[in-house]
Protein backbone atom coordinates (compact mmCIF):
# COMPACT_ATOMS: atom_id res chain seq x y z
CA UNK A 1 0.00 0.00 0.00
CA UNK A 2 2.98 1.97 0.51
CA UNK A 3 4.34 1.93 -2.77
CA UNK A 4 1.00 3.43 -4.35
CA UNK A 5 -0.15 5.87 -1.50
CA UNK A 6 2.81 6.11 0.06
CA UNK A 7 2.82 7.13 3.99
CA UNK A 8 0.00 9.08 4.40
CA UNK A 9 -2.20 5.80 2.75
CA UNK A 10 -0.60 3.40 5.39
CA UNK A 11 -1.64 6.46 8.24
CA UNK A 12 -5.48 6.94 6.28
CA UNK A 13 -5.45 2.92 6.58
CA UNK A 14 -4.56 2.95 9.94
CA UNK A 15 -6.95 5.35 11.04
CA UNK A 16 -9.91 3.33 9.07
CA UNK A 17 -9.15 0.58 10.63
CA UNK A 18 -9.28 2.18 14.52
CA UNK A 19 -12.50 3.46 13.48
CA UNK A 20 -14.12 0.48 12.60
CA UNK A 21 -13.12 -1.27 15.29
CA UNK A 22 -14.34 1.45 17.89
CA UNK A 23 -18.16 0.92 15.69
CA UNK A 24 -17.62 -2.96 16.28
CA UNK A 25 -17.17 -2.55 19.95
CA UNK A 26 -19.87 0.12 20.46
CA UNK A 27 -22.53 -2.78 18.49
CA UNK A 28 -20.84 -5.20 20.74
CA UNK A 29 -21.50 -3.22 23.79
CA UNK A 30 -25.12 -1.68 22.45
CA UNK A 31 -25.75 -5.69 22.11
CA UNK A 32 -25.07 -6.60 25.58
CA UNK A 33 -21.77 -8.48 24.76
CA UNK A 34 -19.03 -6.71 26.09
CA UNK A 35 -18.58 -5.09 29.34
CA UNK A 36 -19.71 -2.01 30.04
CA UNK A 37 -17.17 0.80 31.27
CA UNK A 38 -16.46 1.95 34.78
CA UNK A 39 -17.59 5.20 33.98
CA UNK A 40 -21.08 3.97 32.27
CA UNK A 41 -24.56 4.10 34.63
CA UNK A 42 -25.19 1.08 36.54
CA UNK A 43 -27.53 -0.24 34.39
CA UNK A 44 -24.83 -2.48 32.52
CA UNK A 45 -23.44 -1.93 28.96
CA UNK A 46 -26.30 0.59 28.02
CA UNK A 47 -25.47 3.46 30.25
CA UNK A 48 -26.34 7.44 30.45
CA UNK A 49 -24.60 8.69 27.30
CA UNK A 50 -25.90 5.87 25.16
CA UNK A 51 -29.39 6.26 26.43
CA UNK A 52 -28.74 10.30 25.98
CA UNK A 53 -27.64 9.68 22.52
CA UNK A 54 -30.52 6.98 21.82
CA UNK A 55 -33.31 9.91 22.91
CA UNK A 56 -31.68 12.17 20.49
CA UNK A 57 -32.12 9.71 17.64
CA UNK A 58 -35.12 9.07 18.56
CA UNK A 59 -36.27 12.92 18.83
CA UNK A 60 -35.05 13.49 15.49
CA UNK A 61 -37.14 10.37 13.72
CA UNK A 62 -40.15 11.14 15.47
CA UNK A 63 -39.95 14.62 13.82
CA UNK A 64 -38.97 13.09 10.17
CA UNK A 65 -41.52 9.99 10.33
CA UNK A 66 -44.28 11.68 12.01
CA UNK A 67 -44.70 15.27 12.07
CA UNK A 68 -41.91 17.89 13.00
CA UNK A 69 -44.14 20.14 13.72
CA UNK A 70 -45.86 18.44 16.48
CA UNK A 71 -43.17 17.16 18.50
CA UNK A 72 -40.79 20.28 18.56
CA UNK A 73 -39.22 20.54 22.10
CA UNK A 74 -36.07 23.18 21.17
CA UNK A 75 -35.11 23.13 25.28
CA UNK A 76 -34.75 19.34 25.67
CA UNK A 77 -33.00 19.28 22.25
CA UNK A 78 -30.18 21.93 23.45
CA UNK A 79 -29.80 19.69 26.87
CA UNK A 80 -28.92 16.80 25.12
CA UNK A 81 -26.38 18.07 23.05
CA UNK A 82 -25.06 19.47 25.57
CA UNK A 83 -25.18 16.28 27.75
CA UNK A 84 -24.04 14.59 24.76
CA UNK A 85 -21.14 16.71 23.89
CA UNK A 86 -20.16 17.18 27.50
CA UNK A 87 -19.50 13.66 27.73
CA UNK A 88 -17.33 13.84 24.16
CA UNK A 89 -15.15 16.70 25.21
CA UNK A 90 -16.69 19.01 22.10
CA UNK A 91 -17.77 22.34 22.94
CA UNK A 92 -21.23 23.69 21.47
CA UNK A 93 -21.16 27.05 19.61
CA UNK A 94 -24.68 28.87 19.85
CA UNK A 95 -25.20 28.43 16.84
CA UNK A 96 -24.67 24.50 16.47
CA UNK A 97 -27.42 24.55 19.71
CA UNK A 98 -29.44 26.82 17.28
CA UNK A 99 -29.26 23.71 15.04
CA UNK A 100 -29.76 20.77 16.88
CA UNK A 101 -33.03 22.42 18.40
CA UNK A 102 -34.80 22.23 15.72
CA UNK A 103 -36.35 25.27 15.23
CA UNK A 104 -35.73 28.40 14.11
CA UNK A 105 -32.65 30.55 14.96
CA UNK A 106 -35.08 33.29 16.73
CA UNK A 107 -36.82 30.49 18.71
CA UNK A 108 -33.77 28.51 19.44
CA UNK A 109 -32.16 31.82 21.00
CA UNK A 110 -35.53 32.38 22.91
CA UNK A 111 -34.69 29.02 24.22
CA UNK A 112 -30.91 29.72 24.92
CA UNK A 113 -31.61 32.83 27.04
CA UNK A 114 -34.42 31.25 28.88
CA UNK A 115 -32.28 28.19 30.16
CA UNK A 116 -29.11 30.61 30.62
CA UNK A 117 -31.42 32.72 33.05
CA UNK A 118 -32.66 29.79 35.28
CA UNK A 119 -29.10 28.87 35.44
CA UNK A 120 -29.07 25.61 33.42
CA UNK A 121 -26.49 26.71 30.95
CA UNK A 122 -23.81 28.72 30.96
CA UNK A 123 -22.72 31.01 28.26
CA UNK A 124 -18.62 30.87 27.80
CA UNK A 125 -17.02 33.62 25.21
CA UNK A 126 -13.99 33.16 23.72
CA UNK A 127 -11.28 35.54 25.74
CA UNK A 128 -9.83 36.04 22.44
CA UNK A 129 -12.62 36.67 20.13
CA UNK A 130 -16.26 37.68 21.99
CA UNK A 131 -18.12 37.14 19.17
CA UNK A 132 -18.44 33.21 19.38
CA UNK A 133 -20.16 31.98 22.49
CA UNK A 134 -19.88 28.62 23.46
CA UNK A 135 -22.84 26.63 25.79
CA UNK A 136 -22.27 24.19 28.68
CA UNK A 137 -24.33 22.71 31.08
CA UNK A 138 -24.45 23.58 34.71
CA UNK A 139 -23.01 21.24 37.13
CA UNK A 140 -26.52 20.89 38.65
CA UNK A 141 -28.41 20.44 35.09
CA UNK A 142 -25.61 18.12 34.16
CA UNK A 143 -26.45 15.83 37.58
CA UNK A 144 -30.42 16.30 37.00
CA UNK A 145 -30.19 14.52 33.81
CA UNK A 146 -27.80 12.12 35.02
CA UNK A 147 -30.45 11.39 37.70
CA UNK A 148 -32.82 11.56 34.69
CA UNK A 149 -31.55 8.87 32.54
CA UNK A 150 -30.49 6.99 36.02
CA UNK A 151 -34.44 6.67 36.49
CA UNK A 152 -35.23 5.60 32.95
CA UNK A 153 -32.46 2.98 33.11
CA UNK A 154 -33.70 1.53 36.45
CA UNK A 155 -37.21 1.46 35.37
CA UNK A 156 -35.91 -0.47 31.97
CA UNK A 157 -33.87 -3.20 34.51
CA UNK A 158 -36.66 -3.32 36.56
CA UNK A 159 -40.03 -3.19 34.81
CA UNK A 160 -42.82 -2.48 37.25
CA UNK A 161 -45.49 -5.22 38.05
CA UNK A 162 -48.74 -5.43 36.53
Amino acid sequence: MEDKLGVRGTELFDEVDARLSEIKRLFTQFAGEAPASASESRAGSFGRLQLARMILWGRTLLEREVAKDLFADPAFNILLTLYVSRADGKDVSTSAACTASGVPTTTALRWINALARRGMIHKRSLATDRRFTYLELTEKTGAALDRYFDLILDRAAHPPTP
